[in-house]
């Protein structure tokens, strides 16, 4: 066949690579504005400071806690309690910790208070937090354990929210970890664990990457020995807010694929955070940007295959008024009371 146009002339080329880079482009693009009415999210959450376990708080402060995180839709709230020191032992800053609990069940008796423990794990890997807790030994696990179990059973806590990084994709000792503090505080606690962001199981076989995700078979492993994951869906490394929304989407579409079928409750961590990292920038990371990204996946996934119960805001002590107002936003337009702009 002839014609005026080379079959393989520089211009068909040129039309050609376009072509695809538009396609890219449009996959890539999530648009900044989302509705999703229909769909409210109850079980949403926040981590909270050490400054109401580690100190006395007057009880018009706890009070108002309370009040705001009814108002505000939380079902969840995560004080941080403590974190293993490289001694192995936990760091004293939950003295006030029962007297918190006790107080804020004065004000609210729904809202559930889960204890927050950070541990950081000792790794190998060559990137990455460098941590001391060895979860391979039987001694450092049960440590955690007795720990966990004193939160429930003597301060009165819901449950405990287990802040457990790095952990790497098939970690078996994490695994016998969850195991072992599901057997000591019963099932009538909660146990909450702060989980790693999805990937493709291809990347996990990667040493390099598989620090910073879960496949779908390690997410399946983690959520039969917890209540809870709540994924951190931050630190994605992603330099602008377009970036972050499509990164956010495709983390809902592989966890919700990867958990769809599983009792356990996903909760999605979004970062409010100003501090500027390697690995989080806080113009890319926000919020909103957050939240449209959620609200592009759910909006393409069957209503009855929906499998994100709620948002977590990372943290609460840095959220501003805007954040707030962002937080209200979503909350009337996934009520049908309006629309994320």
């Amino acid at each position: 066949m002839s014609g005026i146009w080379p079959r393989h002339g520089p211009l068909m080329e040129f039309a050609a690579a376009l072509l695809v880079v538009l396609m890219l482009l449009r996959y890539v693009w999530v648009p900044t504005n989302c509705t999703m009415p229909g769909y409210p999210l109850h079980e949403n959450a926040a981590w909270l400071s050490v400054d109401w376990t580690s100190r006395v708080t007057d009880s018009e402060v706890v009070g108002q806690l309370a009040a705001d995180t009814t108002a505000r839709h939380l079902r969840y709230l995560f004080p941080f309690v403590s974190y293993v020191r490289p001694d192995g032992t936990f760091s004293p800053s939950f003295s006030h910790a029962a007297e918190f609990v006790s107080t804020f069940r004065r004000f609210d008796k729904h809202i559930r208070l889960l204890a927050w423990i950070g541990i950081p794990v000792r790794n190998t890997l060559p990137l990455g937090m460098r941590g001391w807790v060895n979860l391979a030994d039987p001694s450092a696990r049960q440590k955690v354990v007795d720990f966990a179990t004193y939160l429930t059973a003597e301060t009165g806590f819901d449950g405990v929210h287990l802040d457990i990084e790095p952990v790497a994709n098939g970690n078996t000792d994490y695994l016998r970890l969850l195991e072992e503090v599901r057997t000591a505080i019963g099932t009538s606690r909660l146990l909450s664990v702060a989980g790693n962001h999805w990937q493709p199981a291809i990347l996990s076989r990667l040493p390099l990457v598989r620090e910073y995700g879960w496949n779908g078979e390690y997410l399946r492993a983690v959520a039969m020995r917890a209540d809870q994951i709540v994924v951190m869906a931050y630190d994605s490394t992603m330099p602008s807010a377009a970036l972050y929304r499509f990164w956010m989407r495709e983390q809902v579409r592989g966890l919700n694929k990867a958990l769809v079928n599983s009792p356990t409750q996903l909760i999605l961590g979004i970062s409010v955070s100003r501090e500027v990292t390697r690995t989080h920038s806080p113009r890319a990371e926000n919020l909103r940007a957050g939240l449209a990204g959620v609200c592009a996946a759910l909006t393409e996934i069957n209503l009855t295959e929906r499998k994100v119960a709620g948002i977590a805001m990372y943290a609460s002590w840095e959220a501003d008024t805007l954040d707030w107002k962002t937080w209200e936003e979503w909350q009337n337009q996934t009520e049908g009371r309006g629309s994320l702009p």
